[in-house]
């Protein structure tokens, strides 16, 4: 894979964060194919296979959605059964903090057993 910039709109993120923590619906990941462009993809039967191996495609690469996210915003554990006041407090965060967060680089390998190949995210927002 020859991955080396990775281009997402910053509402995808939020988009496929929302889904994750909001909905039930599988697991909401991030898709990189191989020229680099993000888009949102959902395994319906969730990330992990029964194996216990992450399901990645055949060509680019899934990526947690969370990997996308610097430390200046906290988020909550997968597991978290959040309250409806959690609920509306993390969708208002997502609003309000999330494009100050994102992060700068992410790891392609991250949610696969290779080693680290971090590559540079340029994220772009759509105008009017």
């Amino acid at each position: 894979m020859a991955i080396d910039r990775i281009t997402a709109e910053a509402d995808l993120i939020r988009t496929v964060l929302q889904q994750k923590y909001l909905d039930d619906a599988g697991e909401p990941v991030i898709r990189v194919d191989p020229d680099g462009n993000a888009d949102l993809f959902v395994h319906e039967e969730g990330f992990d296979n029964p194996e216990g191996e992450i399901d990645q495609p055949d060509e680019g690469v899934d990526i947690r959605p969370e990997r996308f996210v610097g430390s200046d915003l906290d988020l909550p554990a997968n597991d978290d059964d959040l309250s409806e006041d959690e609920l509306q407090t993390l969708t208002e965060r997502l609003g309000s903090e999330l494009e100050a967060a994102l992060a700068e680089e992410v790891d392609l390998n991250a949610d696969r057993e290779e080693s680290e190949n971090v590559v540079p995210v340029e994220y772009s927002t759509k105008g009017p």
